[in-house]
């Protein structure tokens, strides 16, 4: 595992030691260290299998590391069902969108759910909707859209609420050039406004444009 340098001017959003999480004597994630600080933009890289989705699980709260310790910003949201840090937004491999709901309903759902009101849903969702080329895709339902426009339906949802903390899965791995620059360009935005951004990837262009790079290999 290798860490590109960091800042040290300001306190870390995340803070991992030596975590790591075993699923079985081949698969897992080995010992890792790094902090992601506010503006991160930061590529998670490696091989396939070499823990990036359970490194991603473990710093959205879906699972506990077997050893180590991480640290971060934010509180639990529990609810008995769902477990997760607040201030948190990820883009998973599945993307899990709601297959009921149209494509802006699934983008404005974690909006709507924090009491926005429906001015500032309808601007900051027609906003996402338009960097992404989702226009002429909104009304529809998931089903109904090709697999790139619904990963990029996945990411609008992600970054619609400027998490401060955004974790993404492979979010280009469905794009073709133009669509991927247009993630990439989404994904700052939440470094932008300050937020921690990680991404887990095999995109050479990505990981070539990141600010930083945690590799597992």
């Amino acid at each position: 595992m290798s860490v590109t340098s960091a800042p040290t001017t300001t306190n870390p959003l995340v803070q991992a030691t030596e975590v790591t999480k075993r699923w079985s004597p081949t698969a897992g994630l080995a010992a890792v260290s790094f902090s992601l600080f506010p503006g991160d933009h930061v590529v998670l890289c490696g091989r396939s299998g070499s823990g990036k989705s359970t490194l991603l699980g473990l710093l959205t709260g879906w699972c506990e590391p077997d050893d180590g310790e991480i640290v971060r910003h934010g509180t639990w949201a529990d609810d008995g069902r769902w477990r997760a840090w607040t201030g948190t937004a990820i883009v998973p491999q599945m993307l899990g969108l709601l297959q009921e709901l149209p494509i802006h309903e699934n983008i404005s759902l974690g909006l709507r759910l924090a009491g926005m009101t429906r001015r500032d849903i309808a601007r900051r969702t027609a906003a996402v909707v338009e960097a992404l080329d989702l226009v002429d895709q909104a009304d529809r339902l998931p089903a109904e859209i090709s697999l790139g426009q619904r990963q990029r339906a996945a990411v609008a949802r992600a970054v619609v609420s400027t998490p401060t903390i955004l974790l993404a899965d492979e979010p280009t791995c469905h794009q073709d050039a133009a669509h991927a620059a247009m993630v990439l360009d989404a994904l700052r935005s939440v470094a932008a406004a300050g937020g921690a951004v990680l991404i887990a990837s095999h995109d050479e262009t990505i990981i070539t444009n990141a600010e930083r790079t945690i590799s597992l290999d």
